[in-house]
């Protein structure tokens, strides 16, 4: 009987593959998707900066809220590119240890699709207890697990999130400022000159309206040309972005 199982196994395995079959025009490279080429982009700008490089993001200690059992706290988010625009961070401390922080936009042109717990978890995770959080000039802190192994520092500015074990770094968000919440945002009219060309000869002139090109001031963070902002075609399918760049489905990415 081993013997046939053994065949058996085999032949399973050799037909799966091929009922599987990756197909890979089906999916995007990052070349071929606007929200992974900025990624890309932006890592390089950064690598070209070198220590002159900053991330634009900083957090409101003047905001931060921690709940009544210390498991949760929640603060305002800044972003000195674009301060009218306004950004929620919050920081939840499981019961197994695990820290689930979550940043988003606040009063912009719409929500963000943010319901996917409830669909993907069984329950809600349980809060930890224990945990108490100390704020100081620059950071907000705290540790937590049965030793008090477990800890996390989130840096005011610029802001840095960081979780340790036994005191040293395992997991840190925005190390390199590479953090880029791309918010929504309205695509802005052509702006033109209204002003009439300089005559070429004497009699004659031409009144045709002559685009003028603004220099772009966040160009050293978000680029000098608007990659696929409004909207991005792959294969046979168009996406408009109404609301701006932001990256609207959770596309697979194959390397490239």
């Amino acid at each position: 009987m081993r013997p046939l199982a053994l065949i058996g196994a085999l032949s399973l395995f050799l037909v799966v593959p091929e009922s599987f079959a990756l197909k890979a025009h089906d999916f995007k490279t990052c070349s071929q998707s606007g929200f992974c080429r900025r990624g890309r982009a932006l890592s390089a700008r950064a690598r070209e900066a070198g220590s002159a490089w900053r991330s634009p993001y900083s957090l409101d200690a003047s905001s931060i809220a921690i709940s009544s059992d210390q498991a949760t706290f929640t603060a305002g988010v800044n972003s000195f590119l674009y301060p009218d625009i306004k950004f929620g961070l919050e920081l939840r401390v499981h019961n197994d240890g695990v820290v689930r922080v979550r940043m988003d936009e606040i009063g912009g042109l719409r929500k963000r699709y943010d319901e996917t717990a409830s669909w993907a978890l069984i329950s809600e995770p349980i809060l930890t207890k224990g945990v108490k959080w100390v704020v100081g000039k620059k950071d907000i802190r705290a540790s937590y697990g049965a030793k008090k192994e477990n800890g996390v520092v989130v840096a005011f500015e610029p802001l840095r999130i960081s979780l340790l074990l036994n005191g040293k770094e395992q997991i840190v968000l925005n190390g390199q400022g590479l953090l880029h919440m791309e918010h929504f945002r309205s695509k802005p009219p052509q702006e033109t000159n209204t002003e009439p060309a300089p005559q070429e000869s004497e009699g004659v002139s031409d009144d045709t309206q002559v685009v003028v090109k603004v220099e772009n001031p966040r160009a050293w963070f978000e680029g000098d040309k608007e990659d696929d902002w409004w909207e991005e075609t792959f294969s046979t399918w168009t996406d408009s972005k109404p609301k701006g760049m932001y990256h609207t489905l959770p596309y697979p990415f194959l390397p490239d």
